[in-house]
């Protein structure tokens, strides 16, 4: 296991160092595209994008462009565009589920407000808009356009599960492909519309991304039970205290007894944190932490096979390895 971080730790060493440049031009056009003469919006949004996100949105789409014989032409604009819809959706969840921490710092509804989170994600809709206009290339119009659409809808039907125990693991899926999956599918395809437009080689690329952000938000939802709070930046068992029925409760429903499910359903309705070590025990004795590892892994296999398509080359390599860092990090 040791050799095995190590091994990905290297790789990750130089995806730093080569995408140095890139992302240093990223976080320039961020600030830059985020100025503007009302004090609130400049605040808020450089509270959101400055706040310790990984930019992985972005990394992912930079090296896909490079991936496809790499094409500069719009790439830090179109990084900007899937950073800034991101953020945007990032003050809307919070205000959605009441969020008060993020990334270890308070949240942006938490200081501003409710109604200056949700007015600062539309103004951060808005610009993504306003760039991927300058972009003008309307294959990108219409991912993004199906893309926004579907993490809308990702939302709305998280909504309608909110506080329902009984949810199943098909419907889980959905959520989350739609919330964070299509996001990062978009974001690949991109890179690789904006490299050399290949039908074969965007289709291997946004099932890439699909999949990679499948085994992401699995993973977000292994650690929201069994990470620790220094590495996740956020309250341990968020998820349950929200109402959301993620896979590990979903899981354990199906397989432990009627006397430990109704202990589940009573804790997750009436939200008595006092028994939350209960519940974890419950999980852990069923094997809800296994099935959701084996099962992240499984869809990080299926992302990387995606990548067979591709000559082996050191960005290739970068993306597996940032797929198998993704499937097994802390935070």
């Amino acid at each position: 296991m040791e050799n095995f971080e190590y091994y990905i730790y290297m790789k990750l060493e130089f995806l730093n160092n080569y995408l140095k440049k890139d992302l240093k031009d990223l976080e320039s056009q961020i600030s830059e595209r985020t100025k503007t003469k009302v004090s609130l919006i400049n605040s808020l949004s450089k509270h959101i994008l400055q706040g310790g996100g990984k930019r992985l949105r972005p990394i992912v789409l930079i090296l896909a462009n490079k991936l496809c014989k790499q094409n500069k032409k719009n790439i830090i604009d179109a990084s900007v565009v899937v950073e800034f819809i991101h953020a945007a959706t990032l003050l809307h969840d919070d205000v959605v589920d009441k969020s008060k921490m993020r990334h270890n710092k308070k949240t942006a509804n938490s200081i501003w407000g409710n109604q200056g989170a949700v007015l600062v994600g539309d103004f951060l809709y808005s610009r993504a808009f306003e760039i991927i206009v300058e972009i003008n290339n309307p294959r990108i119009y219409q991912i993004l356009a199906k893309t926004t659409n579907l993490i809308s809808q990702g939302e709305v039907l998280q909504l309608m599960n909110l506080n329902n125990i009984n949810v199943t693991e098909k419907i889980y899926l959905e959520i989350i492909s739609r919330k964070t999956a299509k996001l990062f599918e978009a974001s690949c395809e991109i890179g690789s519309v904006l490299a050399n437009n290949n039908p074969k080689e965007n289709a291997a690329l946004a099932s890439f991304g699909n999949y990679f952000g499948l085994a992401y938000q699995l993973r977000n939802d292994y650690l929201d039970y069994f990470g620790e709070k220094n590495y996740t930046g956020k309250n341990i068992i968020e998820d349950f205290s929200e109402g959301k029925p993620t896979l590990p409760i979903i899981y354990a429903m199906k397989k432990v007894n009627d006397k430990s499910k109704k202990i589940i359903k009573d804790t997750f309705i009436k939200q008595d944190l006092k028994k939350m070590n209960l519940i974890l025990d419950i999980l852990l004795s069923c094997g809800a932490d296994k099935y959701i590892q084996k099962k992240i892994d499984q869809i990080t296999l299926k992302a990387i096979k995606e990548l067979e398509i591709f000559k082996d080359n050191k960005i290739k390599e970068t993306l597996i390895s940032l797929a198998n860092f993704c499937s097994t990090r802390r935070g």
